[in-house]
């Protein structure tokens, strides 16, 4: 048998229409947009600076996701009296002085800038939250399901090894089902007011101008960071002391585990298959990315550093170069995807070859497949030779032209053919 390889980048989209391509696009990012919406709350302002563009960017990459998912989960693990204060300020993204802050101590320090609390410990049945967590447990199960099904000799139509541009972003959607988790803990039903710019002479909403002022304390004296540091007492127990935090932790660390091996498993060579560069750069920009995850996960970890929502390192330069590499892997395989994306027979999307040498204005002659179709003329021809009985390239043409040889044909080559409607 053949070796596995990657075959050469080539143009197979010449023959996507317009709506196709509208289609295809909306399928593609449906699971990166589900679950960056549903990862990332509205952002808080405790101080008059404003983050760097990039500061933004980091809070967009999956680690950054992921980590605050565990978080959430370690902190309602190890909280001894969980309050709408806690809840509030474990979902909330504040900025301070200091940047970037999820610590535990934010639940008190953050205190003076919040206007409303959750009405529960928990998050309401019906809301937006709630919503957001069905959508992106649907995708991951759907996903899951392909993935799995794929590796155990299952035939699925919505995935395998040679992606289309609509399923690049399809395993993102499993790692959207680590939210399940945390599921419980995740509201939105919080807002703390944010404090204007050094820039701005007033205040920008006059309903956020009368709520700091009641407050009758002045910017400086409200932040977190220039008042005495809050006691919490017993809120939370110590990531070290508490068994079932350490629990959760290692089988957080092996789900992970497990789908990286899952995404290896895509992309390793076997002698049946050859990659094309969408699947293979799809599969290795997940490895990538998973293992990266998990290196920093059981880092910290294992040094008990999930007392805060927000990863450790998130405004470290090296985190901050690896977001934007994260952002142009995924930019570059979606161009990649674009550009090798084509319908299959079945009406699926690969980045396989499958039609070679015919143009697309003569594709409808026998691309699509329905009950009361008059052409799609599939004959497979026998040479025998001195060897044995041979394969000779499938021949298409129209059942209804008689004109049409089959020297005349157009030829679609390693094809097995379909046999579909009733004949007389």
């Amino acid at each position: 048998m053949a070796p596995s390889y990657v075959s050469p980048l080539q143009y197979n989209s010449q023959c996507i229409t317009f709506p196709e391509w509208v289609s295809l696009f909306t399928l593609c990012f449906a699971p990166l947009v589900a679950h960056v919406v549903s990862g990332i709350p509205q952002i808080s302002y405790l101080a008059q600076n404003r983050p760097k563009w990039y500061d933004y960017l980091c809070h967009y990459n999956p680690t950054s996701i992921l980590w605050r998912y565990a978080a959430i989960t370690d902190r309602r693990i190890r909280a001894t009296r969980w309050s709408c204060e806690s809840l509030a300020a474990s979902n909330a993204i504040l900025w301070t002085g200091k940047g970037w802050d999820g610590g535990e101590d934010m639940i008190i320090a953050a205190d003076p800038y919040c206007l409303q609390y959750p009405e529960s410990t928990h998050v309401r049945l019906f809301s937006v939250t709630v919503l957001k967590t069905m959508i992106t447990t649907l995708q991951g199960i759907s996903t899951a399901y392909s993935l799995i099904a794929r590796l155990a000799g299952i035939r699925v139509i919505n995935f395998y090894w040679g992606l289309g541009l609509d399923q690049v972003f399809m395993p993102l959607a499993v790692l959207g089902l680590l939210r399940l988790f945390p599921a419980a803990w995740l509201t939105e039903d919080f807002t703390y007011a944010s404090v204007p710019e050094k820039s701005s002479k007033s205040f920008r909403s006059s309903s956020l101008s009368q709520a700091m002022l009641e407050l009758n304390s002045s910017h400086d004296s409200l932040d977190p960071f220039l008042m005495a540091p809050p006691h919490l007492g017993v809120r939370f127990k110590s990531p070290r002391s508490s068994r079932p935090s350490m629990v959760f932790r290692i089988l957080y660390i092996l789900i992970l585990g497990g789908l990286l091996a899952l995404s290896l498993l895509h992309i390793s060579p076997t002698p049946e298959n050859s990659f094309t560069p969408t699947s293979f750069v799809t599969g290795l920009f997940y490895s990538v990315l998973l293992t990266i995850s998990i290196a920093l996960y059981t880092y910290y970890f294992f040094h008990s550093q999930t007392t805060t929502t927000l990863l450790p390192c998130i405004s470290t330069t090296w985190y901050r170069i690896y977001t934007l590499l994260v952002i142009v892997w995924m930019i570059v395989i979606v161009v990649i995807a674009s550009i090798e994306t084509n319908k299959s027979p079945g009406g699926s999307y690969t980045s396989y070859i499958i039609v070679d040498a015919v143009r697309c204005s003569q594709n409808t002659s026998w691309w699509f497949f329905y009950p009361y179709s008059d052409f799609i003329g599939i004959v497979s021809i026998m040479k025998r030779n001195q060897t044995g009985a041979k394969h000779s390239p499938v021949a298409i043409t129209k059942l209804s032209d008689h004109n049409v040889s089959l020297e005349d044909a157009f030829w679609l080559y390693k094809f097995t053919g379909y046999c579909m409607g009733n004949y007389d």
